[in-house]
């Protein structure tokens, strides 16, 4: 029980959560203890149990409550596992695919359907766990060390009996892509990103793989333009700038208010600064704050790089203005 949402039974899909009220953008909604941790990024199946074992009997019930992703058709899955691969990678590659066809649930299917990455490793959070993705999603999710909770926040204002939802995968990636990347979940995503007729351009569907399509450009062009060495020399080339405010709007029209858009904004800021525009450097330090303290909280050690900056950019800001007898 919760002011914000309601777990509601959704035919043919099992249940979701569902907004009690008006929620506005930057509410955190929940703050979650890890039930299970597996602290190494194996997750074999004697990984998982002994983390299981850990837990009172009470745990372990609620351990098995959540979805499980088992009982999927084996054809649906390669028949081989290439020569290449260790022995050992194999051993957990067949514990997983067993887990994932077989008849009911186990500790490895639970895991691997609702873990979420936690430090070097992975952990299963019970309440977050019961949120559905959608490839246009309305939440994000990250692991607040200051207070050791997973957070949840909503990245738009969301309306009462609108379902929250947050991305199982890279919202960027192409449907089929994402398709593969959820997979493993046991389910076809069918939000309005992935139903759609692709062939109609004034389609949604259509629209946004556009979109999509143009931001993994813009990334693999930020690799070949060594983003992050432009960025760390504060090089003004017009074209990089260019190049981010398009990514930016094109993550806005997504609706893609994560981390990626307070990364954009950061970048434009430091770029501006080093170049001399003090008053973009400033307005673009205060969005990716703003941004960073929506999806994080303002409890979230990282905001205070963002703060930082912000701060930076005002003072010199302030300092431009009275070198030229303006007022600040």
């Amino acid at each position: 029980e919760n002011d914000w949402y309601e777990i509601r039974a959704i035919p043919g899909k099992g249940y979701g959560c569902f907004a009690k009220t008006l929620i506005k953008q930057g509410t955190r909604i929940l703050s979650d203890d890890p039930l299970l941790v597996v602290p190494v990024a194996d997750y074999y199946l004697t990984d998982v149990q002994a983390a299981f074992e850990k837990l009172s009997a009470a745990d372990q019930a609620l351990y098995f409550t959540l979805h499980s992703a088992h009982g999927q058709d084996p054809k649906n899955w390669p028949k081989h596992i290439h020569e290449s691969v260790s022995h050992r990678e194999r051993c957990r590659i067949e514990e997983q695919h067993k887990a994932r066809i077989g008849k009911e649930p186990t500790l490895v299917s639970i895991f691997q359907t609702n873990c979420m990455e936690l430090n070097n490793g992975a952990a299963v959070f019970p309440h977050a766990a019961r949120f559905n993705h959608s490839c246009n999603p309305n939440a994000t999710f990250t692991w607040n060390p200051a207070i050791k909770k997973e957070t949840i926040h909503v990245m738009r204002d969301i309306q009462k009996g609108e379902e929250i939802t947050f991305s199982y995968c890279d919202m960027t990636l192409d449907k089929a892509t994402r398709r593969w990347s959820l997979k493993h979940y046991g389910f076809t995503c069918d939000c309005p990103a992935c139903t759609g007729d692709d062939e109609d351009e004034a389609s949604f569907a259509a629209q946004t793989a556009e979109r999509r399509y143009r931001l993994m450009e813009l990334d693999n062009l930020f690799v070949l333009n060594k983003r992050a060495e432009c960025v760390a020399k504060g090089t003004k080339d017009p074209k990089m700038i260019e190049m981010l405010l398009e990514y930016v709007n094109l993550l806005i029209a997504e609706g893609d208010h994560t981390l990626r858009l307070a990364h954009a904004y950061l970048d434009i800021a430091v770029i501006s600064g080093h170049g001399g525009d003090l008053v973009r450097a400033f307005s673009y330090a205060r969005k990716a704050s703003k941004v960073s303290t929506d999806c994080h909280g303002s409890d979230h050690p990282e905001n205070k790089r963002y703060k930082d900056l912000m701060e930076q950019a005002k003072q010199a800001r302030r300092a431009q203005l009275n070198l030229n007898g303006e007022i600040a």
